[in-house]
């Protein structure tokens, strides 16, 4: 495809033209008394989506003008990188870089060097990042616990509580799952699960493309310690779960060549459901992952070795383990509802923590400290994997539509809560942010132009409390008065009652490290766009046979001419 090359540094206007667009859309859901967007399907006859998520708004606008595009895109970016960071302050962290952005490019208009701008925000970020985190409240109880995933979730009360149960019974490293409920209310399930982090090894694995996941009901598994790349050693017993109407996860140390290429056919033509994966661990390690995965699924692990006759195209069904669901992403497994044997499982992590423990109990100098450390790290994280829990989310509601718009809340508020137990929390609605303006107000940068750095973020870090204090039909101005007329940092505004107190008491909360990484990335896209000033982009291509992919087309016999 040829390329478009244009050179003008009036480019950064029409990107800012982009990015103020996707920003006016978002800004209008933040804070408690935002209302909610309604975003066209793509397809005829299927009804809108109604939303408040900020990620979901921005990832719905593409604009026509491909160079304002690019401003679109630098805020679905940073939205993405929230959603997946904390699943929170999408909107926050939209609102900030508008803000910052505004901001660069007057200066750099004015003639303000944007690498000196750049150092300047870089400084502010550090000085407010400190700031956050040296006032953080930490040691966050339950019913915080519920007060944050209530705000994060715009109200769901019954949701928050639900959240924080499974937060306390889960902790912050096991995994809990999302999926749309059968009734009209949400439902909790905490069972005995395992999952690691491997995710699928193709994309077209995926069921669930919004929630980019891969999920099997009641699979089998099969368990192998070497690469497949022939799709004829699989054959034999792809007919055997064929014929038992069951889905199949291969966790292998790799499918590639026609063995990957056979299960994606298979997958995407609807023949049977199929995900492969890699198991846990590396090297030596992987041998003894692939055996406690045997045990805690009821299946037997093919170790293809000298000495061991089991070869794969000799594996029957009684060999495979089994789980009453299997939900992969890009990053992760999760196995829930193992079916293997529970008394070997306890038995099994009863024999390694004895030997943590005499690991533990050596003197100083008997064995390498560095073996010791290994030797401990292998063992708790195999711990870990025989001892995990899972949890599932069942959500619900009324019709379809309100369950999905209602998931994608809920998912981000547990996410925000976990963040919320891992930094602390201070007082939610934009105040936090505005209370670190002061700091910067104190400091004195190396020179004039980064001195412009600090006060372009200072303009940044009001814009949040400025925004949702707008969208509640309140005065700004006002509030800004009465809140500094208290001199206390926990002091702030409930913009859905219209009521001031400690933020703790009124449930307006933010999670500190929701609030960092909001700055944090807004920091960060805005200095890609005002250290550019030209832009390369392909010449599109009007051929009714651009994009077409032989191999796709043959997967799901589209043509594209249709």
């Amino acid at each position: 495809m040829s390329k478009q090359i244009i050179y003008n540094p009036e480019i950064r206007v029409r990107v800012m033209e982009g990015i103020n667009q996707v920003a006016r859309a978002v800004a209008v859901t933040y804070g408690s008394a935002g209302p909610a967007v309604m975003i066209q399907h793509r397809t005829d006859g299927i009804a809108p989506v109604f939303t408040r998520d900020g990620v979901t708004v921005a990832n719905a606008m593409t604009l026509q003008d491909r160079i304002a595009d690019l401003g679109a895109r630098m805020l679905r970016d940073v939205a993405g990188a929230m959603s997946r960071q904390v699943g929170d302050g999408t909107t926050t962290a939209i609102v900030l870089a508008q803000a910052l952005a505004q901001g660069c490019l007057k200066s750099v208009a004015a003639g303000f060097h944007p690498m000196q701008l750049q150092k300047g925000l870089d400084l502010a970020l550090t000085l407010v990042e400190k700031n956050l985190l040296d006032k953080a409240v930490t040691g966050v109880s339950s019913d915080w616990v519920e007060k944050i995933a209530a705000v994060a979730s715009k109200n769901e009360v019954k949701a928050g509580k639900l959240l924080a149960q499974a937060l306390e019974e889960l902790g912050l490293q096991r995994t809990l799952t999302f999926q749309l409920g059968n009734g009209l209310e949400d439902e909790l399930d905490i069972v005995d699960g395992i999952q690691y982090e491997q995710g699928y090894l193709s994309p077209y694995f995926i069921t669930d493309k919004i929630r980019a996941e891969a999920v099997l009901e009641h699979p089998y598994i099969l368990l192998y310690d070497r690469e497949i790349s022939d799709l004829m050693e699989l054959v034999p017993i792809l007919e055997q779960v064929k014929e038992q109407g069951r889905s199949l996860l291969v966790i292998a140390d790799d499918v590639v060549g026609s063995g990957l290429t056979g299960l994606l056919l298979n997958h995407v033509r609807g023949i049977f459901n199929v995900v492969a994966v890699k198991p846990p661990g590396f090297g030596d390690r992987r041998i003894n992952r692939l055996n406690d995965l045997a045990l805690l699924t009821g299946g037997q692990a093919i170790i293809d070795a000298p000495g061991l006759s089991c070869k794969l195209e000799q594996v029957t069904l009684e060999q495979l383990g089994q789980a009453r669901k299997a939900v992969i992403t890009a990053n992760g497994t999760t196995i829930i509802g193992a079916e293997g044997d529970q008394a070997a499982v306890a038995q099994l992590s009863e024999t390694l923590r004895r030997e943590a423990e005499l690991i533990l109990a050596r003197k100083p100098g008997e064995g390498s400290a560095t073996g010791n450390q290994h030797d401990f790290g292998e063992l708790q994280e195999r711990l870990a994997l025989l001892s995990g829990k899972t949890g599932t989310f069942s959500v619900g509601g009324n019709t379809d539509f309100e369950i999905k718009e209602r998931m994608v809340r809920i998912e981000n508020a547990y996410l925000s809560a976990k963040a919320a137990l891992e930094e602390g929390v201070l007082p939610g609605g934009g105040l936090a942010l505005f209370r670190c303006i002061e700091v910067l107000e104190k400091t004195i940068a190396e020179n004039a132009q980064q001195q412009q750095g600090l006060y372009i973020m200072q303009q940044a870090l009001a814009a949040p409390l400025l925004k949702i204090t707008q969208n509640a039909g309140l005065n700004s101005e006002a509030v800004i008065a009465c809140l500094n007329a208290q001199h206390d940092d926990h002091y702030t505004l409930d913009t859905q009652y219209h009521c001031y107190g400690n933020f703790l008491e009124i449930g307006v909360i933010d999670p500190v490290k929701v609030m960092r990484l909001a700055l944090r990335n807004a920091v960060s896209v805005i200095g890609t766009l005002i250290a550019s000033e030209t832009v390369v982009m392909d010449v599109p291509d009007l051929s009714i046979m651009a994009d077409y992919s032989p191999e796709w087309a043959a997967a799901t016999r589209e043509d594209p001419r249709a």
